[in-house]
């Protein structure tokens, strides 16, 4: 009977800016020679997981976000949005952020199909992967996106990387859809939170998964359509993360929850974060690995 040998799948959530608490995570990785045979991203899980499967390094990943991080263009802070926020504001403020919110549902349901063009975004993954196609990797990647047509999940691992990661990453209402081999894709978040099916699906026998989202507190006041509205989606993602996230084989779970997911300007604190949190497993990691592979590989390690 032959040896299976273990193949070690990462796969990266979603999250915005909380997301950039995967870069993180790889530093750790990879300094505890932690081998990442598969790597999949869903959203900004996918912009920094294809850029890192592309140059197997963390540098030019810190380097680029930190630059953008400076420049005011691709600084959208929405955290106006959170209810937690505003009970700190004066009167004043709270009553324009509950305008803009109002305004923002109303722009996005009458008048266009995004918030923001996605021009930011474009320059900053054409930085990251330029014009190599997923071919060019140096670890197998596969983005994901979600299609509007369908509803279905769907696996990008062909073509030009450009392409499958604005798909990926394209946030429903923030940016545009992408229209791509007829399919209209948004965010893979929506349907995938952090892929780790799809790593399976790839070969993989040992996944670890990275969660940047949030854990959902009790709340008790809804003062408005908007807020039962955002309150449901939220309940329902929080509910597919923790079925989807319970099937890895170890998971990483940085504390970025204070952060709110459009706030880009705090690089060094997420980066921060993933560090600790993969410090904190590590050791699990190893021992769980150790106990996977044959003893052939044990000697990796020890």
């Amino acid at each position: 009977m032959a040896i299976k040998k273990l193949k070690v799948g990462l796969a990266l959530g979603g999250g915005g800016a909380r997301g950039l608490s995967h870069i993180g995570v790889l530093k750790v990785l990879e300094r505890e020679g932690i081998p990442i045979d598969i790597i999949t991203g869903t959203s900004m899980g996918a912009i920094l997981g294809a850029a890192y499967a592309l140059e197997k390094s963390f540098i030019k990943l810190e380097n680029v976000v930190k630059k953008y991080s400076k420049i005011e263009e691709f600084n959208i802070d929405l955290s106006f949005f959170s209810t937690k926020n505003q009970k700190k504001q004066p009167f004043f403020l709270k009553k324009m952020s509950d305008f803009l919110k109002k305004g923002y549902i109303f722009n996005l349901e009458f008048r266009k199909k995004s918030l923001n063009d996605g021009e930011g975004i474009k320059k900053i993954i054409h930085e990251l992967v330029g014009d190599h196609y997923f071919k060019d990797t140096q670890i197998p990647f596969s983005a994901i996106a979600a299609d509007l047509i369908s509803g279905e999940k769907v696996v990008l691992n062909k073509g030009k990387l450009f392409d499958a990661i604005l798909a990926s990453s394209s946030i429903p209402g923030m940016f545009p859809p992408v229209n791509l081999d007829n399919k209209i894709l948004v965010d893979g978040g929506i349907i995938s939170v952090v892929p780790i099916e799809t790593s399976r699906s790839m070969g993989a026998n040992f996944v670890i998964a990275v969660n940047v989202n949030q854990r959902m507190k009790r709340k008790y006041e809804f003062k408005n359509a908007v807020d039962i509205l955002f309150r449901s989606d939220l309940i329902t993602s929080t509910e597919l993360r923790r079925l989807q996230i319970s099937t890895a084989d170890i998971i990483i779970s940085p504390k970025v929850g204070q952060i709110h997911w459009s706030n880009f300007s705090k690089p060094e604190k997420c980066i921060r974060a993933g560090e600790i949190a993969a410090e904190s497993k590590i050791q699990e990691l190893k021992r769980k690995l150790k106990s996977t592979e044959p003893k052939w590989w044990r000697r990796l390690f020890y």
